[in-house]
């Protein structure tokens, strides 16, 4: 295993720590959640800054990356509504998303078809990080741990309609991202239908 591929795992391994310390453990442990999930997104960007500066990029790794990160947005998103601080309904949109990719990319592979990605799949990882980072920062902050005046700005990054609002807007483009995936990808769609679903030989295809 690749050392970018470890780094990988490891992400994977922080994702039941990050969601145990913020949604589970009482009193909720905000500051450590927040520096777990530090940790796994930074991650993310130094194994691939390792995988292209080495050339040490694996079929593993190509297949966990992705996986590793939609694991750590949705563990993040399914601890920010179990606090009800987003709706659940636009979180089972984002995570409903990820499994339909995901198993598309995987009987895609197996059937050995290649799977064009788009820009903006990669815009909506980034807001989703940035979405996370910014509401975790944004609990930190209330603690007071930093000071009474932090704490009370909190109040306002942490307004009900301004998450909602933010939160909607990440939805709608998580949808949209499967909309263009699934159109940029139809002729592979076309495939495995065919194949497990009308039951034809590749041959007859």
């Amino acid at each position: 295993m690749t050392f970018p591929t470890q780094l990988t795992v490891l992400r994977i391994l922080l994702v039941p720590v990050f969601y145990v310390l913020f949604a589970v453990v009482e009193p909720r442990e905000v500051f450590w959640a927040g520096v777990v999930f530090l940790v796994a997104a930074l991650s993310d960007w130094y194994d691939g800054y390792v995988a292209r500066r080495y050339n040490s990029a694996s079929a593993l790794g190509a297949f966990l990356d992705p996986l590793a990160d939609k694991l750590l947005t949705s563990a993040a998103l399914f601890a920010f509504a179990a606090q009800d601080l987003i709706p659940m309904w636009m979180v089972v949109f984002i995570v409903a998303r990820d499994v339909y990719l995901t198993a598309f990319r995987i009987i895609a592979d197996n059937m050995r078809k290649p799977v064009k990605t788009s820009y903006a799949a990669k815009v909506k990882t980034f807001l989703q990080m940035a979405f996370i980072g910014y509401v975790l920062i944004a609990l930190i902050l209330q603690t007071g741990m930093i000071g009474e005046g932090a704490a009370a700005v909190s109040a306002t990054l942490l307004d009900a309609d301004a998450l909602f609002v933010l939160c909607g807007m990440l939805t709608a483009l998580t949808v949209w991202t499967a909309v263009q995936y699934t159109y940029d990808n139809w002729p592979v769609w076309v495939s495995m239908a065919r194949r497990y679903i009308l039951r034809r030989s590749p041959q007859k295809l």
